[in-house]
Protein backbone atom coordinates (compact mmCIF):
# COMPACT_ATOMS: atom_id res chain seq x y z
CA UNK A 1 0.00 0.00 0.00
CA UNK A 2 3.01 2.55 0.79
CA UNK A 3 3.88 1.71 -2.72
CA UNK A 4 0.52 2.71 -4.13
CA UNK A 5 0.83 6.01 -2.18
CA UNK A 6 4.31 6.67 -3.49
CA UNK A 7 3.74 6.22 -6.84
CA UNK A 8 0.50 8.44 -6.85
CA UNK A 9 2.48 11.52 -5.23
CA UNK A 10 5.03 11.04 -7.13
CA UNK A 11 2.68 10.96 -10.08
CA UNK A 12 0.82 13.81 -8.91
CA UNK A 13 4.12 15.72 -8.93
CA UNK A 14 5.12 14.70 -12.23
CA UNK A 15 1.99 15.73 -13.80
CA UNK A 16 2.09 19.51 -12.18
CA UNK A 17 5.74 19.31 -13.27
CA UNK A 18 4.65 18.69 -16.74
CA UNK A 19 1.59 21.41 -17.03
CA UNK A 20 4.06 24.01 -15.75
CA UNK A 21 2.35 24.55 -12.61
CA UNK A 22 5.20 24.12 -9.44
CA UNK A 23 3.43 26.66 -7.36
CA UNK A 24 0.72 24.83 -6.88
CA UNK A 25 2.80 21.53 -5.50
CA UNK A 26 4.95 23.93 -3.21
CA UNK A 27 1.21 25.25 -2.09
CA UNK A 28 -0.36 22.30 -1.21
CA UNK A 29 3.31 20.85 0.35
CA UNK A 30 3.63 23.89 2.75
CA UNK A 31 -0.56 23.87 3.48
CA UNK A 32 -1.27 20.12 3.78
CA UNK A 33 0.46 19.85 7.07
CA UNK A 34 -1.64 22.68 8.30
CA UNK A 35 -4.73 20.95 7.36
CA UNK A 36 -4.04 17.43 8.72
CA UNK A 37 -2.78 18.83 11.66
CA UNK A 38 -6.18 20.60 12.31
CA UNK A 39 -8.58 17.71 11.45
CA UNK A 40 -6.11 15.59 13.98
CA UNK A 41 -6.87 18.37 16.83
CA UNK A 42 -10.80 18.29 15.58
CA UNK A 43 -11.03 14.69 16.22
CA UNK A 44 -8.79 14.31 18.81
CA UNK A 45 -10.45 16.95 21.00
CA UNK A 46 -13.79 15.14 19.71
CA UNK A 47 -12.23 12.08 21.05
CA UNK A 48 -11.47 13.28 24.35
CA UNK A 49 -14.87 14.89 24.75
CA UNK A 50 -17.01 11.99 24.25
CA UNK A 51 -15.02 9.34 26.14
CA UNK A 52 -15.30 11.43 28.77
CA UNK A 53 -19.32 11.72 28.41
CA UNK A 54 -18.75 7.44 28.13
CA UNK A 55 -17.40 7.39 31.31
CA UNK A 56 -19.70 9.77 32.78
CA UNK A 57 -22.74 7.18 31.38
CA UNK A 58 -20.97 4.23 32.45
CA UNK A 59 -20.12 5.64 36.12
CA UNK A 60 -24.10 7.08 36.46
CA UNK A 61 -25.68 3.53 35.38
CA UNK A 62 -26.70 4.28 32.39
CA UNK A 63 -25.27 1.38 30.44
CA UNK A 64 -26.67 -0.84 32.89
CA UNK A 65 -30.05 0.54 32.35
CA UNK A 66 -29.40 0.07 28.67
CA UNK A 67 -27.92 -3.02 28.98
CA UNK A 68 -30.99 -4.26 30.08
CA UNK A 69 -32.72 -2.83 26.83
CA UNK A 70 -29.95 -4.40 24.19
CA UNK A 71 -29.97 -7.79 26.41
CA UNK A 72 -32.91 -9.46 24.57
CA UNK A 73 -31.85 -8.36 21.54
CA UNK A 74 -28.30 -9.50 21.87
CA UNK A 75 -29.28 -12.88 23.59
CA UNK A 76 -31.59 -13.20 19.50
CA UNK A 77 -28.88 -12.40 17.66
CA UNK A 78 -25.74 -13.86 19.63
CA UNK A 79 -25.66 -17.66 20.55
CA UNK A 80 -22.82 -16.91 23.12
CA UNK A 81 -23.58 -17.15 26.64
CA UNK A 82 -20.76 -15.18 28.09
CA UNK A 83 -22.27 -12.37 30.00
CA UNK A 84 -18.75 -10.48 30.17
CA UNK A 85 -19.11 -10.21 26.50
CA UNK A 86 -22.83 -9.19 26.72
CA UNK A 87 -21.43 -6.26 28.67
CA UNK A 88 -18.55 -5.56 26.76
CA UNK A 89 -20.99 -5.38 23.12
CA UNK A 90 -23.55 -3.81 24.79
CA UNK A 91 -21.58 -0.65 25.81
CA UNK A 92 -20.08 -0.95 22.49
CA UNK A 93 -23.01 -0.69 20.92
CA UNK A 94 -24.69 1.94 23.13
CA UNK A 95 -21.35 4.39 22.54
CA UNK A 96 -21.82 3.54 18.85
CA UNK A 97 -25.37 4.81 19.29
CA UNK A 98 -24.80 7.97 20.84
CA UNK A 99 -22.25 8.68 18.07
CA UNK A 100 -18.90 8.07 20.26
CA UNK A 101 -17.14 6.11 17.61
CA UNK A 102 -13.79 6.32 18.90
CA UNK A 103 -14.81 5.95 22.33
CA UNK A 104 -16.51 2.68 21.76
CA UNK A 105 -13.49 0.89 20.09
CA UNK A 106 -11.72 -0.67 23.83
CA UNK A 107 -15.24 -2.20 24.93
CA UNK A 108 -15.50 -3.54 20.77
CA UNK A 109 -12.02 -5.15 21.44
CA UNK A 110 -13.08 -6.55 25.01
CA UNK A 111 -16.20 -8.31 23.43
CA UNK A 112 -14.31 -9.46 21.00
CA UNK A 113 -11.40 -10.48 23.58
CA UNK A 114 -14.47 -12.12 25.24
CA UNK A 115 -16.09 -13.99 22.03
CA UNK A 116 -12.63 -15.26 21.29
CA UNK A 117 -12.29 -16.81 24.84
CA UNK A 118 -15.12 -19.22 23.52
CA UNK A 119 -13.68 -19.75 20.53
CA UNK A 120 -11.39 -22.87 20.63
CA UNK A 121 -10.26 -22.55 16.36
CA UNK A 122 -8.12 -19.77 14.84
CA UNK A 123 -11.26 -18.57 12.58
CA UNK A 124 -13.31 -16.14 13.99
CA UNK A 125 -16.34 -17.69 15.07
CA UNK A 126 -20.11 -16.79 14.25
CA UNK A 127 -20.16 -14.65 16.70
CA UNK A 128 -17.27 -12.83 16.48
CA UNK A 129 -17.59 -11.95 12.53
CA UNK A 130 -21.63 -10.71 13.64
CA UNK A 131 -20.04 -8.59 16.01
CA UNK A 132 -17.78 -6.99 13.61
CA UNK A 133 -20.72 -6.50 11.18
CA UNK A 134 -22.90 -4.60 14.06
CA UNK A 135 -19.86 -2.73 14.96
CA UNK A 136 -18.92 -1.37 11.06
CA UNK A 137 -22.69 -0.52 10.53
CA UNK A 138 -22.42 1.83 13.74
CA UNK A 139 -25.98 2.79 14.21
CA UNK A 140 -25.53 6.05 15.18
CA UNK A 141 -28.37 8.16 16.49
CA UNK A 142 -25.85 11.32 16.68
CA UNK A 143 -22.81 10.81 14.06
CA UNK A 144 -21.13 13.15 15.86
CA UNK A 145 -17.16 13.21 14.56
CA UNK A 146 -19.26 13.83 11.06
CA UNK A 147 -21.45 16.71 12.15
CA UNK A 148 -18.08 18.20 14.03
CA UNK A 149 -16.11 17.57 10.67
CA UNK A 150 -18.70 19.84 8.86
CA UNK A 151 -19.28 22.66 11.04
CA UNK A 152 -15.28 22.79 11.50
CA UNK A 153 -15.74 23.07 7.54
CA UNK A 154 -18.56 25.51 7.54
CA UNK A 155 -21.14 23.70 6.37
CA UNK A 156 -24.57 25.36 6.53
CA UNK A 157 -26.49 22.81 7.93
CA UNK A 158 -23.74 20.23 9.40
CA UNK A 159 -26.56 18.09 10.68
CA UNK A 160 -28.46 17.58 7.11
CA UNK A 161 -26.38 14.21 7.23
CA UNK A 162 -28.33 12.47 10.54
CA UNK A 163 -30.84 10.67 8.83
CA UNK A 164 -28.96 9.71 5.53
CA UNK A 165 -26.39 8.10 7.23
CA UNK A 166 -28.90 6.55 10.05
CA UNK A 167 -31.09 5.05 6.86
CA UNK A 168 -28.01 3.70 5.33
CA UNK A 169 -26.48 2.53 8.52
CA UNK A 170 -30.02 0.87 9.69
CA UNK A 171 -29.83 -0.98 5.76
CA UNK A 172 -26.46 -2.18 6.16
CA UNK A 173 -26.99 -3.43 9.40
CA UNK A 174 -29.90 -5.07 8.23
CA UNK A 175 -28.17 -7.10 5.39
CA UNK A 176 -25.31 -7.81 7.29
CA UNK A 177 -27.13 -9.57 10.08
CA UNK A 178 -29.13 -11.60 7.24
CA UNK A 179 -26.26 -12.61 4.79
CA UNK A 180 -24.04 -13.25 8.51
CA UNK A 181 -27.00 -16.20 9.15
CA UNK A 182 -27.12 -17.32 5.96
CA UNK A 183 -23.54 -17.75 5.51
CA UNK A 184 -23.54 -19.47 9.29
CA UNK A 185 -26.23 -21.90 8.65
CA UNK A 186 -24.81 -22.92 5.11
CA UNK A 187 -21.53 -23.48 6.65
CA UNK A 188 -22.55 -25.35 9.41
CA UNK A 189 -24.08 -28.18 7.26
Amino acid sequence: MNAFWLFMILFSILVQVINGDINKITTILFSAPKTALQIFVTIACSIILWSGFLRLVQDSGLIKILERFLKPILTLLFKTKNEEAFKWMSTNIIANLLGLGNAATPAGIKAMEELSKENSKDLASSDMILFVILNTCSIQLIPTTMIILRHEYGSENPTVVVFPILFVSLVGLFFGVIFCKVISRVLRR
